[in-house]
């Protein structure tokens, strides 16, 4: 059997075994071809898909970031309502204690004038 050439004008004859080589190879080169747009399309996505997750990790690390600033700003909130708190709680034994000393001033002084009048 006998072939011709596509592209080429001039006949050229190859043996039947050697024509089915050469039709071989062009499906599996056909093949090969398909098979790298493939992986190709494989790479884009992955590397879509890696940029994704990259973002995705970087939104996490902000969140995270976030949520420590205000966990260290409730603490800081939190130790000074406790400052103020004992402050607090130091005024009103300091005024308690100051009522105390002018009620007993008062009452001794009540009672040395009357004693001193009834005297």
């Amino acid at each position: 059997m006998s072939s011709f050439s596509q592209t080429d004008t001039t006949k050229v004859k190859i043996s039947n075994p050697i024509a089915k080589l050469v039709v071989k190879d062009l499906i599996i080169g056909d093949g090969c071809i398909e098979e790298l747009k493939l992986t190709q399309t494989k790479i884009i996505k992955l590397e879509e898909r890696e940029a994704q997750k990259d973002t995705i990790i970087k939104l996490l690390n902000e969140k995270d970031e976030n949520s420590k600033l205000i966990i260290h700003t409730q603490g800081l909130q939190i130790s000074q309502y406790e400052k103020l708190s004992d402050d607090l709680h130091k005024e009103l034994k300091s005024q308690r204690r100051g009522k105390l000393f002018w009620k007993i001033t008062t009452y001794v002084g009540i009672f040395t004038t009357s004693y001193l009048l009834i005297k």
